[in-house]
């Protein structure tokens, strides 16, 4: 029988479809809990699933995001039913800070990502932006440690950022039987999530390039917001690939791995960072959940998934000879390609999935 406490989850930044947030933690805590959404969308209300999604506004650059907080803010006053509260973004964290000291709310922050680590790479601040920023964000998670009723952590690797407090709730994919990969094969090339230079949006237009020298057919999905298009589309003017790269923005997730599962190989070249290198990109568990190999860049954490499931291939993504031999040999041995495919679902089902994590995301909520 659910629980009858209220569940507000709330989000600036992400999407009412984010997958994390709505497709495994909300329908999850709808199964025990009244669960609310709120989340930029394109719609003012529905349910669906269980849980109860009030649209915010959708917003195009950052500056927008502040008439959401505020939003989110005035309705959180309003709702007097909320007895706990999750948020998702660290530029919600003073709303969180405000719940937590004027109302008996509790509440959690759902941590996504290393997000000192995160500031460091946003090129629209300077270097004194950047320091006050880090700063800033350390004072209010300072503060927020103090006041939070608990902490969930996307990655093993946070809970030596947020040691106390805190539990792990891996981002593994929802694995079902109908998941598997798909006989028809549209495009050689997939890459799922955003776009940015820091993931390897550089590398992979430059492996295209020089795949198409012996492949003039070569063709790459991109399933994920463009940062910094206008560079990325000179790139591709630039080296002629208009018509062996299909960019399809921003999709619904189930869409996404419809179009990862007619894809032969996933791609995974981010940048060797701090905030990647311990980090799992969702990604290779979307790829193996699709039934299709990877190749990846060679970080140790990377390495150990690749060693436990025997999916993909890892690869140093700033020597672009050893990833383009690395691709194209595996483009060439479909018998290859399969194997490493069957062996990411295999481990899935065993290993990976949602259903390990979304028993230890109740059971918090429980414990509040």
């Amino acid at each position: 029988m659910p629980d009858k406490r209220n569940i507000f989850i709330g989000t600036s930044v992400h999407r009412w479809n984010d997958n994390r947030i709505f497709y495994k933690e909300a329908i999850s805590l709808a199964k025990h809990f009244d669960v609310q959404l709120h989340a930029p969308a394109d719609f003012d209300q529905k349910c669906l699933y269980g849980v109860k999604i009030i649209g915010l506004p959708l917003w195009k650059k950052e500056s927008d995001r502040r008439k959401i907080r505020e939003e989110l803010w005035r309705r959180l006053k309003n709702n007097t039913d909320t007895d706990i509260f999750i948020f998702h973004d660290p530029e919600l964290i003073w709303i969180g800070i405000k719940v937590a000291i004027f109302s008996e709310i509790k509440v959690v922050y759902d941590v996504h990502e290393n997000i000192v680590e995160s500031i460091k790479w946003k090129k629209w601040l300077n270097t004194l932006t950047r320091r006050l920023a880090i700063i800033g964000y350390k004072l209010f998670e300072w503060i927020g440690k103090q006041l939070f009723s608990h902490f969930i952590l996307a990655e093993d690797s946070y809970k030596t950022l947020i040691p106390h407090n805190s539990t792990i709730v891996l981002n593994y994919p929802i694995v079902e039987e109908s998941n598997g990969r798909s006989a028809q094969k549209l495009y050689d090339l997939v890459y799922l999530g955003d776009i940015r230079e820091d993931r390897g949006a550089l590398i992979i237009l430059e492996l295209v390039n020089q795949l198409k020298k012996n492949r003039e057919e070569i063709n790459l999905a991109l399933l994920g917001k463009i940062v910094n298009k206008e560079k990325f589309d000179i790139i591709i003017e630039k080296y002629c690939l208009e018509k062996n790269i299909k960019m399809f923005g921003y999709i619904d997730y189930p869409e996404a791995i419809n179009i990862v599962k007619k894809s032969k190989i996933g791609l995974c070249l981010l940048k060797p960072t701090q905030n990647f290198i311990n980090s799992y990109p969702t990604k290779l568990f979307d790829y193996m959940n699709a039934g299709i190999p990877f190749v990846c860049s060679n970080f140790q954490l990377y390495n150990k998934l690749i060693q436990k499931s025997n999916s993909g291939i890892s690869v140093d993504p700033l020597n672009m000879t050893e990833v383009i031999n690395t691709v194209s040999k595996l483009l060439g041995d479909k018998d290859y390609r399969e194997q490493l495919g069957e062996n990411g679902r295999s481990c899935l089902q065993t290993m990976f999935n949602w259903n390990t994590q979304s028993d230890i995301l109740i059971n918090v909520m429980n414990s509040l």
